[in-house]
């Protein structure tokens, strides 16, 4: 009695309880057939970790990430800042505040130099940047030239949410700053910009001040010859996907698989990075193949030949409210257009990335799906990096479980910026994978999604080692602590 009620749990547990991976039942890991990809920030993150590490990943996804961090620059000292008080409704001012905040937290304040703090600018301290402060003598050429005026820090966009990383000029003296009071800015010393692109190009006039834009202050960059940038830009460039494609050797370039899309209406101008980066390739000799629209449409997958592509979709930067993909893949069957959009994206993303890996399993069955099939979920793991548990959701294809001779491609796919895991990992991703893999469009593949959220705040971390340890940590470590943990414990080829 006891031996049969022993067969039968064990019978049992094979089809019915949940799997868990045995520790040190090690996959390969090879490059050839592991790729990242990603979404908004996570697509950022994909390209510069890709990038960066040819020998770790030989294809890489990004969809309407930011690629170039030069651009960033411009865009966020003209564009965003030059707008303060007339931007576009998406993203709202204070999502534009707390991405500026979490850019300053990873890679430096990009607005301003302060040499005893990479995060506050020049006057600031955790102890005043949450307080209404006046800061006396404060000088800026734009705005401040002599310093009468009172420069102060401010909540935006509602009572309670102090900026921290920028200060604003108080003309009418209340201490609050009021609608129309410019924001502070000092990415670099003042130039003549003759053609009008909003960014310093060589040959250009400039005025050899420093950064707050008046001689005889002595600030940095002050007198020294050059046209002289905020310091913290460097770290920026450090991690800059276009600067990783102009310096990587051209013989490592050229055995990447490289796909981007970008919305032509993306409200970052995401669409210009996308654009830079394939005259940037092209400029190194290599093809890439830009297309206006997907070839096919939902719910027929596009596929490519081309080992570069650049697909240009109408439609802004997420195509669909606060990067909700799991709703988003669920509006597909309510015929919502920016469902549509979301599936068009992600199955090509797949297809792309299924395509380039060599031989693989393709197709499934319904009795498979029934007795042996894919599992969604979210996992964790110990990360050294970070000394901590770190959530990662993780696909496993149909057939994984009762295939143990079996070994599988990984994709890892890194959320947008605020995209928490649980929804990454959901039920309409689920749903669309096990589709696309029961087409024959896709390959069976196991799919790994880190954790995209800075604990210490709850926002996204852009998978860097952050600059400002207080606030955040080294994200990137611990990504590659999960690549680790994942060819450990999942049957990766």
């Amino acid at each position: 009695m006891k031996k049969s009620f022993l067969t039968f749990f064990f019978i049992f547990s094979l089809f019915i309880l949940p799997q868990r991976e045995v520790s040190g039942q090690i996959g390969r890991g090879t490059p050839q057939f592991r790729a990242i990809s990603g979404v908004s920030m996570g697509g950022y993150g994909a390209m510069n970790i890709g990038l960066s590490h040819p020998n770790l990943f030989k294809t890489i996804a990004s969809l309407g990430g930011p690629l170039d961090m030069a651009y960033l620059f411009k865009y966020i000292d003209v564009d965003q800042l030059g707008n303060y008080d007339n931007l576009p409704p998406y993203p709202g001012r204070d999502t534009r505040v707390k991405m500026l905040q979490d850019l300053s937290i990873s890679f430096g304040n990009p607005v301003f130099f302060n040499p005893a703090s990479t995060y506050f600018p020049p006057g600031i301290t955790d102890a005043n940047a949450r307080i209404p402060t006046a800061l006396l003598n404060f000088i800026d050429g734009a705005v401040n030239p002599d310093g009468r005026l009172r420069v102060i820090t401010y909540e935006d966009p509602a009572p309670g949410d102090w900026v921290e990383v920028l200060l604003a000029a108080d003309l009418n003296n209340n201490m609050i700053r009021d609608f129309g009071e410019p924001v502070l800015r000092q990415f670099h010393e003042p130039f003549s910009d003759i053609n009008g692109n909003g960014i310093f190009d060589l040959g250009e006039p400039f005025f050899d001040t420093g950064l707050d834009g008046v001689f005889g202050t002595n600030d940095f960059g002050e007198r020294d010859g050059v046209f002289t940038y905020n310091p913290h830009r460097e770290n920026f460039l450090a991690e800059d996907p276009l600067s990783h494609l102009q310096n990587l050797p051209i013989d490592l370039l050229q055995g990447l698989n490289l796909y981007i899309d970008a919305g032509t209406l993306d409200e970052f101008q995401f669409n210009i990075h996308a654009d830079n980066f394939a005259r940037a390739l092209q400029a190194r000799g290599l093809d890439i193949a830009v297309l206006n629209g997907f070839p096919n449409s939902f719910p027929n997958v596009s596929h490519f030949v081309q080992n570069r592509v650049l697909v240009k979709y109408i439609g802004g930067h997420v195509g669909f409210n606060k990067e909700d993909i799991g709703l988003s893949f669920q509006g597909v069957i309510a015929g919502a257009l920016g469902g549509l959009l979301v599936a068009n994206r992600f199955t090509t993303l797949f297809a792309f990335v299924s395509d380039k890996f060599p031989g693989g399993e393709f197709g499934t069955n319904p009795i498979e799906l029934l007795f042996s099939p894919s599992a969604m979920r979210v996992s964790s793991f110990f990360s050294p990096s970070l000394n901590r548990i770190m959530n990662f959701g993780i696909y496993l294809p149909p057939g994984y479980r009762d295939s143990p001779a079996t070994f599988y491609p990984v994709l890892y796919l890194l959320g947008g910026y605020n995209m928490s895991i649980s929804n990454l990992a959901g039920p309409g991703i689920k749903a669309a994978l096990d589709a696309l893999i029961l087409s024959g469009e896709m390959q069976k593949l196991v799919i790994v999604m880190p954790d995209g959220i800075n604990f210490k705040n709850g926002r996204g971390h852009f998978f860097v080692n952050q600059i400002d340890q207080v606030r955040g940590d080294n994200f990137m470590d611990s990504f590659f602590d999960l690549v680790t943990h994942i060819d450990a414990n999942f049957r990766t080829k």
